[in-house]
Parts: C-alpha cells; structure tokens; sequence
C-alpha cells in the first residue's frame, strides 16, 4: 500500500517542483535584482541633479514586471549659472522591464541563462504625445537583456529612425536610430559596450545642425566609492553648423574625423587621467585648422580628496533652495578647503600636445604645470592673498611654436597704430608705401629686439619660445631670466 501510495505520490511531487521552477526562479532573479537596484541607486546618489528608484515590482509565475524611474534636474547637473532662457524644469523617464523567468525562454530550455528582460520606455505625459507624433506605435527605446546565473550580462538595443517634419512644426528632421550593446558583469558595474548614430539633421531656412557617424566603444568600472575607472574612444565623421552668432553675424562651422579617446588609471591611492583629441579638419566660416590635436594628461590626483570633494557636492546639490550660482561660489569654497590635500600628491597638468596646421603653417606647443615632488604644501590656503608662495612650490614648463608669418602679423598689429601717429606728427606725407615700409622697419626692429633679448629664437619659417619656472627661478630658452619676474608686480618679494 506504501509503495503504491509513493508510486502515486512520487510523479505528482515531481510536477509540482517542476512547475514551480519558474516562480522559484523568479524570486530568486528578484533578490538578485533588488540588490543591484540598491548598489546602483547607491551609485546614481552620487551624481548630482540625477536620482533613481525601483518603484514596482510586479513579479509573476513565468514572468514579472518592473518599472524604474530616472529622475533628472539640469539645474544640479550644471554647476554654472543658467540664464532663464536656458533654464530646465526637472524631468522623469520611466523603464518598463519585462522580465521571463527561466529555465524556458524564448521557447528554449537553458540552465544557464537566468532571465531575459525586455525593457521600453514608458512615455508619460508630454512625452507620450511626442513619442507617438515620431514613432508611432514602436517604442521609441528598446532593449533585450540577458542575465545569466554565472553573473554575466549582455544587451542589445536600439532607438528607431524617423524622418520628416519635427512635432513642433519648424524642422525637417533626418534620424538614423541609434543602436548599441552591452556586455560584462550585472552584480558589479563593469563591463563593455560599444553605440552607433549613423546620422542624425535638424535644418530651417535659417538653421541647420547636422551630426554624422557618431560611434564609440567603452570599458567601465565603477566601485561603490564612486569614482570611475574606464577608457573608451569616439569618433565622429561630420559635424555641421549653419546659423548666426550672438551678434548676428553669419556663422558656419564644419568638423571632419575627429576622434577622442579617454583613459583613467589608478595606482594604489592615486589617479591618472589622459585625454586625446584629434581632428583633420575644422573650419568656421573662412577660416580653416587642418590636422588638429590635443593631448591632455592628469597625473598624481588624490583619489581620497576627489572622493570628499564628490560627497561634499552632493551634499550641498542636496540643500533646500540653493540656486546654481550660489552653489558654484560654495563649491569653489570647498575646493579651496581641499586643495592643500590634493596638492601634497604633487599633481601634474601636462598638456603634451597641442598642434594644428594653418594656410600661414604649423603651430604647436605643450604646456605643464607641476608642484614639486616633496614640496611642503601649506595646511591651509587662501587665494588669491597666497597665490605666490603656491606659486614657489610650482613647476611650470611651455613650449610654442608659431610660424613666422603668424608673429609677423600681430607684429606688425602692434606697431601701425603707432606709425600713423608718427608719421601724423612729423607731418610727413602718409602715402601707402611710406606707411608700408616705416611698418616693415619697425616690425624687423621689434622682432630683432625679441631675439637679443632671447624672448623668442628664429627657426627657420617659425619662431619658438621655451619657459620653465622652478624653484622660484625663470629660465627663458634655456637662459636666466628673473629679470622679467621682476615686471609682474604680483610676484615681487614683499
């Protein structure tokens, strides 16, 4: 009877752990879930102006819906004053996530994927009648995730393209879509991804934006003290501008091929920084700069200083009734509290590379500024009042290199105001060529002038200047010249 009972029993057993599998699942996929939701809620509560919450979770048998909610106000995310023009309201963007419990997904058995989420955004209000004028009944977001119960994760998405008048009226408009993916680790925010814009115009009879070929790749890691540590590059085919200035003046700016890479390291307790930019061409109105590039370098920044100088602008993002310019002057305050700390690191500025290319030529240059490694750094400091003691512990170095034709110019800028009032007062007669030949004698004395006083160096069509200030002392192209200190009233000995 017992063995009948159990060959009864045993199979009806069987079926109700298989069929609970699902919900089994589905919890287990919400604890893990809600975990991360309060690890990045964590990390979002460190960005000023930008919150976000987990405010449903509807979980079900085979599936379970879930809406999260970004929050944003442009008014915090800004530190600079916006003028009322420019001014944002607070916004919301609701995601809805539709999350199938696994083992069976997308009619296949896998005990390796956890969950599949298929996530939309939720338009609400004015975005709803936007969202519907562009796209229509497609989701104007889209995106698969999946999880896996290993801890890995990966995501496809897309936002469509639309082409046509703007919902205002006063636009046509061309968008390609975006599309992007994400891979890595879900427990922790890690991972690489790469997006892709391949076209987006916004034109009138008076204006015209046009964004072409907008891509880029990413790593990322983000720990739970906030500070990131990633790289990632992008690039950017074409980018054109057609309106005015604010001064009414016809403006029309293009930009070709530019790149822009980024890297952030961090060496124990310390923090370096690189940042590429380059471009082959860039032009506004008339004017055109070929093979541009700037290299810019952060070194040596304390990590446990830019951790308090974020909790501390959260904090004051945080305060009731605190306007953007009121913030910028309490955040300066701060900086300066903290600056002796992150100075005792003995941080670099090291812009290595600044070059672009010119109808007149080549100009170049680099520009470093240091504090001196072992340098007692005052506990406490008040600028401006001790900007030259600060100013002694600095290492300073410039390079730059200008065509000659360049400095022949402004040379020659300088010194006809002053030729005209000559020649006014000797009564000579101001003919075009006497004006043009006093201006040429008076621009070769000027530059000869520079050279003797080794201020500049001829090179061949260019001139150079090389500075470096350390330990107090000038040097001029590898010359002394404390002599020149002694011009800048502010850094004379008191």
């Amino acid at each position: 009877m017992k063995k009948t009972a159990l060959l009864i029993f045993l199979p009806i057993l069987m079926l109700i752990a298989v069929a609970s599998v699902p919900y089994w699942v589905g919890g287990a996929i919400e604890k893990q879930l809600r975990a991360q939701s309060d690890l990045f809620q964590l990390q979002w509560k460190q960005q000023p102006g930008v919150s976000y919450e987990l405010y449903r979770y509807q979980r079900g048998y085979l599936a379970s819906v879930v809406d999260t909610r970004f929050t944003f106000d442009p008014q915090m995310i800004s530190v600079l004053p916006m003028s009322d023009a420019l001014v944002m309201a607070p916004f919301s963007l609701t995601f809805r996530h539709t999350i199938s419990h696994g083992p069976w997904i997308d009619k296949g058995f896998s005990l390796r994927t956890m969950s599949r989420i298929d996530t939309v955004l939720v338009p609400e209000g004015e975005q709803q009648a936007t969202s519907n004028f562009y796209f229509g009944d497609r989701g104007a977001f889209a995106m698969t995730t999946w999880l896996e119960w290993a801890g890995a994760i990966r995501s496809d998405g897309a936002v469509p393209a639309y082409r046509g008048r703007d919902h205002t009226g006063q636009y046509d408009v061309k968008w390609g879509g975006v599309n992007w993916g994400v891979e890595g680790g879900w427990m922790v925010a890690q991972g690489r991804g790469h997006f892709n814009a391949p076209r987006f115009e916004l034109a009138n009879a008076d204006y015209g934006v046009t964004v072409g070929g907008l891509s880029g790749v990413f790593n990322r890691f983000m720990p739970s003290q906030g500070l990131p540590f990633d790289d990632g590059e992008i690039t950017l085919n074409t980018f054109k501008l057609r309106g005015e200035s604010s001064k009414g003046i016809p403006l029309a700016v293009v930009l070709r091929d530019m790149t822009s890479a980024y890297r952030v390291f961090k060496r124990e307790e310390l923090i370096d920084v690189t940042q590429q930019l380059e471009f082959r061409l860039l032009q506004i109105n008339d004017e055109k700069f070929n093979r541009g590039a700037i290299y810019l370098a952060l070194h040596n920044l304390d990590a446990a200083v830019l951790h308090t100088m974020q909790q501390r602008y959260i904090a004051l993002t945080q305060l009731p009734d605190i306007d953007s310019e009121r913030l910028s002057q309490v955040l300066l305050q701060e900086a300066q509290s903290l600056l002796p700390e992150l100075l005792a690191q003995a941080p670099v500025i090291d812009l290595n590379k600044i070059e672009v290319t010119t109808i007149n030529g080549q100009m170049s240059g680099r520009f470093k500024l240091g504090i001196e490694e072992g340098a007692a750094v005052f506990t406490s400091m008040a600028l401006p009042n001790d900007f030259k003691a600060l100013l002694r512990l600095a290492r300073i170095e410039i390079d730059i290199k200008l065509p000659a034709t360049i400095i022949e110019q402004q040379a020659r800028k300088a010194v006809s105001a002053n030729i005209v009032e000559q020649l006014l007062d000797s009564e000579q007669p101001m003919t075009a060529e006497t004006l043009a030949q006093q201006t040429t004698r008076a621009v070769e004395q000027m530059l000869v002038q520079f050279e003797i006083q080794n201020i500049i160096r001829r090179e061949t069509n260019h001139y150079r200047t090389k500075l470096h200030y350390q330990d107090g002392h000038l040097y001029l192209n590898g010359v002394p010249a404390d002599n020149f200190l002694a011009l800048l009233p502010s850094l004379k000995e008191s």
